[in-house]
């Protein structure tokens, strides 16, 4: 579909909005490009991924004039957000990177496990416990920089942290997000991932994530 018939679509659905539509449509407009990552087994993005799917097609034709795709992952409750010329690419740093695979790793576990409808959780020992398995860093990551990564993280909707970071008994929820953050289909990718960050020791990170600048 081109722009033309794309700028149809919305300007047809738009003008149909009434004041308060108009407003929530800006709202969520802007919650898309700041965080590009929407999962309603978030609390609090529940009513915002209902409100966009219902009205999908009028923020498709709208982010599509922007060189943006919108994909409604109906399965696992998430839209995403991109952009076609990548100018919204975040690079995760090494440790992000590494922590990130991490959780993609226990999700895929306890999805094997675990009732759909359950959260996903894990305890931060359990993270530790892992980060220390992988033999990538050389000690304990320390509070500081491990809370920067679970800032990012929660940025993107990947995670949210019940508890204190510097608390081992802290529960960490991985959401649905993760699969398309982080889209490898088998244990063992993730396994030579980690297992090449290993022998290359300390690098700058290529993974990366859809970020608006």
């Amino acid at each position: 579909m081109d722009k033309y018939q794309q700028a149809t679509i919305f300007y047809n659905k738009y003008v149909r909005l009434n004041d308060s539509k108009k407003e929530e449509f800006s709202r969520l407009t802007n919650k898309l490009l700041s965080y590009n990552y929407i999962c309603a087994s978030r609390p609090r993005d529940l009513d915002a991924y209902y409100k966009i799917i219902a009205d999908l097609d009028l923020y498709v034709s709208y982010f599509a004039l922007m060189d943006y795709v919108l994909e409604n992952h109906s399965v696992d409750k998430v839209v995403n957000l991109y952009n076609l010329q990548n100018y919204n690419r975040y690079s995760f740093k090494k440790n992000e990177s590494v922590i990130l695979l991490l959780l993609r790793k226990f999700y895929y576990q306890k999805m094997q496990e675990i009732s759909l409808l359950d959260d996903i959780t894990i305890t931060l020992q359990q993270l530790h416990d892992a980060i220390n398995t992988t033999g990538i860093f050389g000690k304990r990551i320390n509070k500081s920089e491990l809370k920067e990564v679970f800032r990012v993280l929660k940025r993107y909707n990947i995670i949210d942290l019940t508890g204190n970071s510097d608390d081992d008994n802290a529960v960490i929820i991985i959401y649905p997000t993760i699969l398309y953050v982080l889209p490898v289909e088998r244990l063992e990718e993730i396994d030579n991932i980690l297992a090449d960050y290993q022998k290359r020791g300390d690098i700058s990170e290529e993974t990366s994530q859809d970020e608006d600048n």
